[in-house]
């Protein structure tokens, strides 16, 4: 681990645990256990950090996904600071990243012609394991909501999970239930997963690293020359 990753990570679990007081002084503790994971996360992510072959906007983007939805502290599930809702954001930018990251750590199986067979598999599955860290969160979400029941953080169903009608009025229920929220957390966490998918591949497209060229000689022909 170098030290630009060490810095990256020691700043990240200090705006965690700055975020842990926040929650507590808010009086929003629902918060308190997403923000506890996500600094395993982080560390977690810093201990894979070369297995996965991150690189250091990737491994600061997986981070911002966490501290995005830490943000929900300060009350933005129930009023975004942005015109779109704030649960869109975390969606869009939590599983961005995971594009960025299975992207990067296959393509060093990936054909060095751009539309081969090999390539559309490797895409196809980037896009499903990313798909797959977004049903993740969903299916804890729902196992959270089954022993917690409502409040806020992802292991309940409270603020951000609702649409909001008129006057406040929560109207999930009269049009379709969680059915609602949970479709629209993965329309954006597709969303994201495209955009990250399409970023990655505009990258190898523009920039084309020089590949090694080795040259091999037969053994019969070398030693007559010897």
């Amino acid at each position: 681990m170098d030290n630009q990753v060490r810095i990256i990570t020691a700043v990240s679990v200090l705006i965690f645990l700055v975020m842990i007081a926040l929650a507590v002084v808010n009086d929003i503790p629902g918060f308190i256990p997403d923000i506890l994971i996500f600094i395993g996360l982080t560390l977690f992510y810093a201990w894979t950090y070369k297995v996965f072959r991150m690189n250091t906007p990737i491994f600061t983007l997986l981070i911002v996904g966490h501290i995005l939805h830490s943000c929900g502290i300060f009350g933005w599930y129930h009023i975004s600071p942005v015109p779109i809702q704030w649960d869109h954001i975390t969606h869009f930018f939590g599983t961005l990243p995971f594009a960025l990251l299975f992207f990067n750590f296959l393509s060093q199986w990936a054909d060095i012609n751009f539309f081969t067979r090999k390539n559309l598999l490797l895409l196809m599955t980037v896009f499903v394991a990313a798909m797959g860290v977004g049903a993740i969160v969903e299916l804890s979400e729902f196992l959270g909501f089954l022993s917690l029941g409502f409040g806020d953080g992802a292991f309940m169903f409270g603020t951000g999970d609702g649409v909001a009608g008129f006057e406040g009025t929560d109207l999930i229920d009269a049009i379709g239930g969680g059915w609602i929220n949970e479709g629209w957390d993965f329309v954006f966490n597709t969303i994201g997963i495209l955009f990250g998918i399409t970023i990655m591949l505009l990258s190898k497209l523009i920039i084309k690293k020089p590949e090694k060229a080795y040259y091999f000689e037969p053994i019969e022909s070398f030693s007559k020359r010897i």
